[in-house]
């Protein structure tokens, strides 16, 4: 029987976040310059929060094109805040191609601009840029970043 409900809930739990998306709870805007071409975010799929308890910051967003992820430790209020190869986890996969921080120049710089607490979140507002490359080297270059979380 736990194991029935278990497998219950693992259906049930991506429906239930599925129709919060779909029901508009969660807004925000993410766009950037990569290499000059600009990406936008679905409304739905595009945020910045922080978890107030574990300092730990994500920015996410998604398109048709495009699908981003950012992950990094010490946010509790504004700041700027630079991603390297160690400093957390960074992955903007563009038109089926995906770039993170390789090798020791490159980097992701976000500034967080402002936040705003909701419950146990943070919601971050901010700018981002830096430079990133491919398995096989070939350079990306983000620019104009900015990001806008309104709701989760």
């Amino acid at each position: 029987m736990k194991f029935y409900l278990s497998i219950l809930l693992l259906l049930w739990l991506p429906a239930q976040l599925s129709a919060i998306a779909a029901n508009g709870k969660s807004i925000g805007t993410l766009n950037f310059r990569a290499n000059g071409q600009l990406y936008t975010a679905d409304s739905t799929h595009a945020r910045g929060y922080a978890v107030k308890q574990t300092s730990i910051a994500y920015i996410n967003g998604a398109s048709n094109n495009m699908v981003i992820g950012i992950e990094w430790k010490g946010v509790k209020g504004p700041g700027t805040f630079s991603i390297g190869i160690r400093e957390g986890k960074v992955e903007f996969t563009l038109d089926h191609k995906t770039y993170f921080p390789q090798q020791a120049g490159d980097y992701l710089k976000v500034t967080v601009k402002t936040v705003k607490q909701l419950g146990a979140f943070l919601l971050l507002n901010g700018t981002f840029e830096g430079q990133l490359q491919d398995r096989n080297g070939n350079k990306l270059k983000i620019t104009e970043g900015n990001f806008e979380t309104l709701s989760l």
